[in-house]
């Protein structure tokens, strides 16, 4: 089965994107000190400093982990197994190293945790697969 996943280049445009941020946020939080702004302004800085460091790390790990979580590329799953997959019902096959679908356990409506004998789900109604 193929996957749809975002290729490594929106990760890796969003980690230097991140840097840029966390240099503005660094430039604010210096501005704001010199100028002698309140205490707020400053730590305004310092947390968009914090944000900025953390989705950095977040993108440039996504970008350059092998089972990355992503969303626009075209992948085989003897070329990169989805990490969704197994999340949402679908359990791999060892054998023939693909994923097989099995009865999901959330419904694919509404979200809600579903029993494996129903064959309706228990919130919106719907029928499921």
């Amino acid at each position: 089965m193929r996957s749809i996943k975002p290729g490594r280049g929106p990760s890796m445009m969003g980690g230097f994107m991140g840097i840029i941020v966390a240099i503005g946020g660094v430039l604010w939080t210096a501005a704001a000190v010199s100028m002698g702004a309140p205490i707020f302004f400053i730590l305004f800085g310092v947390v968009f400093v914090i944000a900025a460091i953390g989705g950095v790390i977040y993108n440039f790990m996504n970008a350059t982990n092998k089972n990355r979580y992503s969303s626009f590329d075209i992948t085989d799953d003897n070329e990169e197994p989805d990490p969704l997959n197994e999340k949402y019902g679908q359990k791999k096959d060892t054998e023939e190293n693909r994923y097989v679908e099995t009865k999901s356990e959330f419904c694919p409506y509404c979200g809600t945790k579903a029993n494996a004998e129903y064959e309706f789900c228990n919130k919106c109604g719907k029928k499921l697969p």
